[in-house]
């Protein structure tokens, strides 16, 4: 990967010559840092500010894409005009202000898989809380279409515990559904930070950015995805396989599909009000005029 602000000549090309940006942004993370407990983490509001200003420029298109609920995820930014896809995008809504003369299905979206699997997911959780009642630090979140499994508070060395235990008790639950043949193979645990992501299909960010795409896309559009953690990593794939920009934000790691990295999530955000100041100009006659 390459430092991004070291590149923002060869990143500004980019921009110069795109009809449109379409900028899909993690939250956990990337917006803001990563908190002990998914309810402490607040968007900065620096980053709200910047979100807010972006959102409502003509220039810009922006998605939320995280893993948390829709209507978590919704709630802690609030803001109109963008995007929010929810549960690594297995629900999504997107912002009406751009979404004039869609169907409601390319408005709303929620994988039909997943409201299936919904009577597994409660079986799973309750195979969890009973396997790790005993360790300290544990929380199990139901979001509804997807279940994690949080560890960051848990003891070091209970760890690999806490990992051993959670399949166990995902194997067990799947061993009373009915359909185990059926479902089994559309069931994955991805890791994440200090957590385990318990989904019921194979979508990803990546699916959720092409579905995206399908809407918001048009010739000359130039997307842009950042995040942090590995399950952005399917993002960061179909944003290379499309020509976009994908960022990845902490320190520089070999092993990220990412094009560029940026260091901290105030980098992201100096980035980020660098491009809106940069687009300003060259833009706004143009906006005006339409």
């Amino acid at each position: 990967m390459r430092y991004l602000f070291q590149f923002w000549d060869e990143v500004w090309e980019q921009v110069k010559k795109a009809k449109q940006l379409v900028l899909f942004l993690d939250y956990d993370g990337t917006l803001t840092p990563i908190a002990a407990k998914p309810s402490m983490a607040q968007l900065p509001p620096r980053t709200r500010g910047i979100l807010e200003e972006i959102s409502h420029h003509g220039f810009f298109r922006v998605a939320i894409i995280s893993g948390r609920s829709l209507s978590e995820i919704k709630a802690l930014i609030g803001l109109e005009g963008i995007t929010y896809a929810g549960n690594h995008g297995l629900e999504i809504e997107c912002s009406l202000r751009h979404c004039e003369g869609q169907s409601p299905k390319e408005i709303f979206f929620i994988h039909p898989i997943a409201i299936e699997f919904q009577p597994l997911l409660t079986k799973i959780e309750e195979r969890l809380k009973e396997k790790l009642a005993g360790i300290d630090g544990i929380l199990i979140e139901d979001k509804g279409l997807t279940l994690s499994v949080h560890y960051r508070l848990v003891k070091e060395g209970e760890v690999e515990k806490v990992k051993t235990l959670s399949h166990e008790a995902i194997s067990t639950a799947e061993g009373h559904c009915a359909s185990k043949a059926k479902q089994s193979h559309l069931l994955e645990v991805t890791e994440g930070k200090k957590v385990l992501e318990v989904k019921p299909v194979q979508w990803n960010k990546g699916k959720a950015i092409e579905w995206l795409l399908d809407i918001y896309g048009r010739q000359g559009s130039l997307p842009i995805f950042a995040g942090d953690d590995i399950t952005d990593e399917d993002g960061f794939k179909v944003i290379r396989k499309v020509g976009g920009i994908s960022i990845f934000v902490g320190e520089e790691k070999v092993s990220s599909s990412a094009n560029y990295y940026l260091s901290s999530l105030d980098e992201l955000c100096c980035w980020l009000e660098k491009l809106s100041q940069s687009v300003e100009p060259f833009t706004s006659e143009s906006f005006i005029s339409s």
